[in-house]
């Protein structure tokens, strides 16, 4: 069996539509037209509209009558269920992380740490979200759970799209993150694994809380 060596360009613009539902570009209920991604990415619809239908198939996007390709509006009840699922996660990464840390391991985290500080002088919602996904996918390296990282790997994507849902709405949530990611590593300095547990649970709380306030507010907005 051969591999082909460039990808269709269906999937090239699934990967490039997918990144600016994830980095914030498009927001949801937001439609992406069929026409104006013609013209933006110099191509035929017929691709485009092929990227739009495999979105839609693994739920980034709806298809609606009259309107085309929608993105996915953010659901409550699924948000928390998600919200669940990956704080227990944490919390297990974190759990198998710590009784085998290394020196090495915290300069590390340490670096992710400051590097993404340094984006709030020049806020850059991709950058800020990638050192924020770095920070948690280190955690879960750290663990060696095999079974773990599988799991991080199905779910993350919807992660990035629920927390940048969390992390952009205003400076003072970004930089809560920043200090409940400065909580995270000054306790698994310690190497106490409860102190550790009750950072990282602490902060998917404050996340989570983050993200029901906001959407609570989007959905009473919509509905006034």
């Amino acid at each position: 069996m051969k591999l082909e060596k460039q990808l269709p360009y269906k999937h090239k613009i699934y990967k490039i539509l997918k990144s600016e539902i994830l980095n914030g570009r498009y927001s949801p209920g937001e439609v992406l037209n069929e026409r104006s991604l013609s013209e933006e990415l110099g191509i035929s619809r017929t691709p485009i509209r092929e990227a739009l239908q495999m979105l839609a198939q693994d739920g980034w996007v709806s298809i609606e009558t009259y309107k085309g390709a929608v993105v996915r509006e953010l659901d409550l009840r699924n948000m928390k269920e998600i919200s669940r699922i990956r704080g227990v996660l944490e919390v297990c990464a974190i759990e198998d992380a710590v009784p085998t840390l290394t020196d090495e391991n915290i300069f590390h985290l340490e670096e992710i740490y400051q590097n993404q500080s340094h984006t709030l002088e020049n806020f850059n919602v991709s950058t800020f979200i990638a050192f924020d996904r770095q920070f948690h996918t280190y955690i879960y390296e750290c663990s060696k759970n095999t079974e773990l990282l599988h799991l991080l790997a199905n779910y993350y994507d919807i992660y990035t799209f629920l927390g940048s849902y969390a992390i952009l709405n205003t400076e003072k949530r970004r930089i809560e993150t920043l200090n409940e990611h400065r909580a995270i590593l000054d306790a698994m300095k310690t190497r106490d694994v409860a102190s550790c547990v009750e950072a990282m649970r602490s902060h998917m709380q404050f996340t989570e809380k983050n993200m029901v306030e906001r959407l609570s507010h989007a959905v009473a907005v919509n509905h006034t």
